[in-house]
């Protein structure tokens, strides 16, 4: 039997504007470094300045094999990537370019890095993701076996901010989107769609380590989240960090999820956001969702998923009261949100309950304290493998 050739995406972010988390300009190269659950003949990298003010310039990109660590073995493995055939590359605001495909091999569990050297333009576009490592370091480094990193000032910021708000912020990813590969083995994509409680990583890095194990080489998952994401409306105009919760989800599944060949599943896990940012620093009272709309929107995005032939699984809204801002009746609309998505469960692949199984099982209005983070807003690592260990898995 002969098998099925396809891009299929490795790896891929959702590009916000990073705000404060952005890197300024200077020359310097980046380095993200991917370990592929599939096989590759070909990789292709997908980059953004959706969210830039200036144009970024671009001297050199070089994709190789590598270690965790992004170290090379030797410089034959090292291939430059180009874009019309041009090695130096002008991404202009606003745009998103994919590059020429190279031709090169990669195993199913295999590490590899794409390096790129920016010499003009800041990085604002980008998000904040643990599912790779970056590593940057002055000048070009985009050839060298081993890149030594140079952690900057503001890192540190961004951690202490994160101690502050008792929530992970990730290292940011500036620059890359998409990498996909060529792949020969029916390989596909699971795409989650969701806001904060994915983004941050605990239960789809758990469930993506499950799909390696349960379906070798066979499926990638790809999180396609951002924190503070809503359904129906973008970042609100109160918010100070302007655009850092990125368009809303009804919008954005067009060239997130429906734009990419491969995908075969989509997880969507929203809605939190548009029960509880109405009222509060993130968004302004008159904000408060239409419970009405928010199911037609969940009902419109499941038929646009299943037109291209993806399986839609749709998680219901975890209980949120021990969160700022929380009421009951905020907690009201997520009840009846959550009750019609499991009286409509016709319309999807598969409702799977994350409210029901996450609660406090001596009151509904919270989630189990012991599966929540510092801020009692998101889960934890415990929180992570309890979702991740439940899913049904017969549904991939």
């Amino acid at each position: 039997m002969m098998s099925k050739e396809n891009w299929i995406g490795v790896w891929g972010q959702s590009h916000i504007h990073l705000s404060q988390f952005y890197y300024p300009k200077r020359e310097r190269t980046y380095r993200l470094i991917v370990n592929s659950a599939v096989s590759g003949e070909k990789v292709r990298v997908r980059l953004s300045n959706s969210y830039g003010k200036k144009s970024v310039q671009i001297k050199r990109i070089t994709v190789a094999p590598c270690d965790s660590n992004g170290k090379i073995n030797s410089a034959e493995q090292i291939k430059i990537c180009t874009y019309k055939g041009e090695e130096s590359i002008t991404l202009s605001k606003g745009e998103r370019i994919i590059l020429d495909e190279v031709t090169m091999s990669f195993s199913a569990n295999s590490y590899f890095c794409i390096s790129a050297c920016v010499t003009d333009g800041d990085l604002r576009s980008g998000n904040l993701m643990n599912n790779a490592r970056l590593i940057f370091a002055d000048g070009d480094c985009t050839e060298r076996l081993q890149m030594e990193h140079k952690p900057r000032q503001r890192d540190s910021v961004i951690t202490f901010a994160g101690k502050v708000l008792k929530m992970p912020l990730h290292t940011p990813i500036p620059l890359f989107e998409d990498v996909e590969f060529y792949n020969t083995d029916n390989a596909k994509a699971v795409a989650v769609f969701g806001d904060s409680l994915s983004q941050q990583g605990f239960w789809t890095n758990a469930f993506d380590k499950r799909l390696r194990n349960e379906f070798p080489g066979k499926y990638t998952l790809i999180n396609k989240s951002i924190m503070g994401n809503r359904v129906l409306r973008d970042w609100s105009p109160q918010f100070i960090l302007k655009g850092l919760y990125g368009e809303r989800a009804v919008k954005r599944i067009d060239y997130e999820i429906l734009n990419y060949d491969g995908i075969s599943h989509c997880i969507i896990f929203l809605a939190t956001n548009d029960l509880i940012q109405y009222g509060s620093l993130d968004a302004f009272p008159w904000e408060k969702p239409d419970i009405n709309e928010l199911c037609k929107a969940f009902a419109d995005m499941a038929d646009k998923l299943h037109r291209k032939n993806i399986k839609v699984i749709v998680f219901t809204v975890p209980a949120f009261g021990a969160a700022d801002f929380s009421s009951h009746k905020k907690d009201a609309l997520r009840k009846e949100l959550n009750s019609w998505i499991k009286e409509n469960a016709n319309l999807f692949d598969c409702v799977f309950d994350a409210s029901d199984l996450l609660a406090d099982k001596t009151d509904e209005y919270f989630t189990s304290a012991e599966l929540l983070g510092g801020d009692k807003m998101h889960i934890n690592a415990l929180g992570g493998e309890k979702i991740s260990d439940a899913i049904d898995i017969s549904v991939y």
